[in-house]
């Protein structure tokens, strides 16, 4: 999977940021980016995602990068790239691969990159690669 690891920021140095990317055209992304301290901001991004848009927002963290993916066949989703170029998706805890985060649950996971030492450790990681 090295579009995630390479979307993720491999090329990007580690670093205590929030940042939400949209997408206007296949070639064509705006972004913009907070400092991990301003919670306000991220949650607002987190709160109005929308399927429909191709928006995402990351939390770049020294243990690696959290990102909440909109799509339009599915609810929002939580993946992770660490710093060992490894991929995961998040699930709720003691779901099947067909379980989906609730939205309160996406915000709790991203919300908590924000001041963690490292990567969140409620939810149930799966390797994606």
């Amino acid at each position: 999977m090295g579009w995630l690891r390479d979307r993720f920021g491999r090329h990007e140095p580690p670093g205590d940021v929030a940042e939400r990317l949209t997408g206007w055209s296949f070639f064509r992304v705006s972004g913009e980016r907070v400092p991990v301290t301003d919670r306000e901001t991220v949650q607002r991004w987190l709160r109005d995602l929308d399927p429909y848009q191709d928006q995402q927002v990351h939390v770049r963290r020294p243990w690696g990068v959290v990102a909440a993916v909109t799509d339009r066949r599915y609810p929002v989703g939580v993946v992770m790239a660490d710093t060992e170029d490894r991929s995961w998706a998040a699930y709720p805890p003691g779901g099947d691969e067909h379980a989906e985060l609730t939205p309160e649950q996406v915000e709790h996971v991203m919300l908590d990159a924000l001041t963690s030492a490292q990567r969140p450790a409620w939810p149930d990681w799966r390797r994606l690669d």
